[in-house]
């Protein structure tokens, strides 16, 4: 029933961005349903008390499974009306959200205006700390196997979301090689997670080497996020490089994540080395990540390794193969996750 229920949802939303859209000239309209779905076989492990590992299969290794409709119109030379709507969900189950009781237009819910100014949207958005923390690795948006992103969204104390609701975000155009997003969220009503929300980034490539540098910050409580009350704060920064050598990339990271709280503040400082090395048809991906946390309590570290193989069978599908270890001081027993999957967009 949930299924159906979640099914028809789908599609009556979809169908009012289709509506919206048709009410003018169709020839200047389009709009496009997208999506990529990502399942695989996993024996995971997690880091802390000893426990057993489990065996089955599960959903998004390396992207997070996304079904959306995106739709534009052409309102003269110089500008055009977009809107989307795009959700999360779990093929191995066939439910919606990323976890239980994920809202239902997670990944974004705007509309916006584009042109030569550049472009604004308002509604739920990306966050512009994710973009930037997830184009400068060559896993993406893996949970599974991104060292940057277990170390920062996957249990690594990074508050926000990867996504903004009740935000207004404004993109630059591109100028000098450089292109910057702003973003505001509104604290609509308290405890929401659009409390206090702000950030900026901005990202520049010129022929084999490309950068980007991210700032947000988190004021009062968020839903979902454990430790941060109504007077803590949290401030983060990203720097990122890049440099193609033929097929192949190196990458970069360092963040910084400092939290101003009641009960004492806490720094986290995160460097992230990765590369995405061309072999046969494919490419490996490897990565090392170390976090330093630094508590009023106490110091300790969490290392995290992983190699990933990546087989393209054509533009929309490809396999992959991957490993990562995670080890935090002070556990029993090292986290590991051992998986085997594909992808297919469209």
């Amino acid at each position: 029933m949930r299924i159906a229920l979640t099914s028809m949802l789908f599609r009556v939303s979809a169908s009012a961005v289709c509506l919206l859209l048709a009410a003018t000239a169709a020839a200047q309209s389009s709009v496009d349903f997208k999506g990529e779905l990502d399942i695989y076989l996993r024996d995971y492990q997690a880091a802390g008390a000893d426990s057993d590992s489990t065996q089955g299969v599960e959903s998004n290794g390396m992207t997070t499974s996304w079904l959306g409709v995106h739709g534009e119109h052409i309102l003269n030379d110089d500008l055009k009306a977009i809107a989307a709507v795009e959700m999360f969900f779990r093929p191995d189950s066939a439910e919606y959200g990323r976890f239980e009781d994920d809202i239902f237009f997670a990944r974004s819910a705007y509309v916006g205006l584009s042109g030569n100014f550049g472009e604004v949207k308002i509604g739920r958005v990306a966050a512009a700390h994710f973009i930037s923390a997830i184009s400068f690795n060559p896993f993406g948006d893996s949970f599974a196997f991104s060292p940057m992103i277990l170390m920062s969204y996957g249990g690594g104390g990074l508050y926000g979301d990867t996504g903004w609701s009740d935000s207004i975000a404004y993109t630059t155009p591109t100028l000098g090689g450089f292109t910057s997003n702003l973003a505001y969220a509104f604290g609509e009503e308290e405890g929401e997670t659009s409390t206090n929300k702000m950030a900026a980034n901005t990202f520049y490539k010129a022929g084999d080497f490309g950068f980007t540098a991210a700032v947000q910050k988190i004021s009062g409580t968020q839903t979902g996020a454990t430790g941060l009350g109504a007077d803590d704060e949290q401030t983060t920064s990203l720097l990122g490089v890049s440099y193609d050598i033929g097929k192949s990339t190196v990458y970069a990271q360092y963040q910084m994540m400092r939290d101003e709280l009641a009960v004492g503040d806490i720094d986290r400082d995160t460097l992230v080395l990765s590369a995405s090395i061309t072999a046969g048809s494919g490419a490996f991906y490897l990565s090392y990540g170390l976090t330093e946390t630094s508590t009023d309590s106490g110091d300790f570290d969490r290392s995290i390794y992983t190699i990933v193989y990546n087989l393209p069978l054509s533009k929309e599908t490809d396999l992959y193969a991957g490993f990562t270890s995670d080890d935090p001081d002070g556990v029993e027993q090292k986290g590991r996750t051992l998986g085997l999957g594909g992808r297919y967009r469209f």
